[in-house]
């Protein structure tokens, strides 16, 4: 398991993040917290069309948005620092959208360690959402 865990409060505030975005019509197709070990540090990556529209030319509007959607809930143990926001035709999305899948407001709870996908290791991660309309 990676050398930080990820605690239950951070992946609570992930999901009701997911779905305050979801509200404001900025549904990410791809949450998946992944553990970092090289910086021993978890992230959230999240992606969609919302963000792919604005990724990379707009990405201050991008965060300002997961930052107003962070604001109509009470997040207790997730910042902005903790978020990265990744394009849907990036090789690592469209790597975990052949792994798993949801609907496209769909919520789950997986709990992946030690996996390699399309030569891309993975030391840990938590897939929240995965709506295969990820893979090109």
């Amino acid at each position: 398991m990676g050398g930080t865990l990820l605690v239950d409060d951070k992946v609570d505030n992930a999901v009701e993040l997911v779905k305050s975005l979801d509200a404001k019509g900025h549904a990410p197709t791809l949450a998946v917290w992944l553990y970092s070990e090289d910086v021993d540090r978890w992230r959230l990556l999240l992606g969609g069309p919302a963000f792919d529209a604005l990724l990379p030319n707009q990405e201050v509007r991008a965060y300002r948005e997961v930052a107003e959607a962070a604001v109509t809930v009470s997040l207790s143990t997730l910042g902005l620092s903790d978020v990265q926001l990744i394009r849907t035709d990036a090789p690592l999305a469209r790597a975990l959208g052949r792994l798993t899948a949801t609907g496209p407001t769909g919520l789950v709870h997986a709990h992946f360690v030690d996996t390699t996908l399309n030569g891309i290791f993975i030391k840990e991660m938590v897939v929240l959402r995965m709506h295969r309309q990820v893979v090109a």
